[in-house]
């Protein structure tokens, strides 16, 4: 499992974040108003099999070897905490 923590310090940050994951194939997972859990799961592509496999089976062969190595889940959570206000000095 591959994980990654991200901060940020509005929700409109965090939207914009998890915006752009949902385009890399991740899916919410959980979503609560401090906290956005983010999922990938490891998916085998028939495609570059079958490219592989016409091209001699040496890049089927690689391809198999990256997949196997990649992890069966990528987990990103995005924190949102909010700027703390600082109190004038007297």
């Amino acid at each position: 499992m591959s994980y990654q923590k991200l901060t940020v310090r509005s929700a409109a940050d965090a939207e914009q974040i998890v915006t752009n994951y949902l385009t890399q194939g991740y899916s919410v997972a959980n979503r609560t108003e401090q906290k956005i859990t983010l999922q990938k799961l490891k998916q085998f592509k028939i495609a570059w099999a079958i490219v592989g496999f016409f091209m001699c089976g040496l890049p089927l062969i690689i391809y198999l070897i990256i997949y196997a190595m990649e992890p069966s889940v990528k987990v990103v959570d995005v924190f949102i905490v909010p700027p703390v206000e600082t109190l004038p000095s007297t």
